[in-house]
């Protein structure tokens, strides 16, 4: 398939899209809905690993382990998570101080002309990745602290982060960042990318959220949300696990906050 390159003005932020060669129809959808909404943009070929799984491992020396439920990672979830690291270097090969990454299921709400026009810069002078698409479970809250109020959406710092890797911005520093704590394979995409508490790097997400994912069928294997019981030590474990990240989260979102205070609201987010 041929790749679209970025074409745009200086105050456009430019997008990569993640895209398997074989979803042709997503890929006219997104790159249709692109080009009205006047964001310029660059295709992805997306890592199809599902017939290739035992080559990535022979040749990307990763367990690709999903640590805390204790099962291999799907070929869908490696396949996505690799496919995020090329969007990601692409980004800093590119030299680019800021740029949005989609997912080709991405779907747009009526704001998001908006947002990207008013807000998403100036959000992105604060966190070095704002998110601005998620999916919630009972496990993820639906409200955070505020950094900044824009026309469209406010920045939150959410103690418990919506998953989802379908729409987000980053600074060059935070791809370089996030890079660095997805050289360790042991979450799926989405969930490296939320938690905070473990890469450290300045994190927020909108509220609302401006993109949403499309009724397509997932190219990501539906995950098993029905875990079986647990035994009351790993039940244990777990609860004080819960309040150690509770608390580490507190702190960082402390620190934001003063951060924030120190640099005054429009200065660029800093180490």
């Amino acid at each position: 398939m041929k790749r679209e390159r970025i074409v745009g003005t200086d105050a456009n932020i430019p997008a990569f899209v993640i895209n398997l060669d074989r979803d042709v129809a997503r890929w006219q959808d997104i790159s249709g809905a692109l080009t009205r909404l006047g964001v310029p943009f660059e295709r992805i070929p997306a890592i199809d690993a599902k017939n290739r799984t035992t080559l990535i491992r022979r040749v990307i020396r990763r367990d690709f382990r999903f640590a805390p439920a204790d099962r291999a990672m799907k070929a869908g979830e490696i396949g996505c998570y690799l496919s995020h690291i090329a969007a990601l270097k692409r980004i800093v090969r590119k030299n680019l101080p800021v740029a949005i990454i989609f997912e080709d299921d991405a779907a747009f709400d009526v704001r998001f002309p908006q947002f990207y026009r008013y807000d998403l810069r100036r959000f992105l002078m604060t966190s070095d990745i704002v998110k601005f698409e998620g999916i919630h479970y009972a496990h993820t809250s639906k409200s955070g602290v505020s950094l900044i109020r824009g026309e469209a959406a406010q920045l939150v710092v959410p103690l418990k982060p919506a998953l989802g890797s379908a729409a987000y911005a980053v600074t060059r520093k935070g791809a370089i960042e996030l890079i660095k704590a997805l050289s360790v394979a042991d979450r799926p995409l989405d969930h490296k990318l939320v938690y905070y508490d473990r890469h450290g790097i300045d994190f927020a997400e909108t509220q609302p959220f401006l993109v949403s994912q499309a009724d397509y069928d997932s190219s990501i294997e539906l995950r098993n949300l029905d875990a079986p019981p647990l035994q009351p030590a790993e039940r244990l474990r777990r609860e004080v696990a819960s309040v150690g990240r509770g608390a580490k989260r507190i702190a960082y979102v402390a620190r934001r906050l003063i951060k924030r205070r120190l640099l005054g609201a429009n200065s660029p987010s800093v180490a």
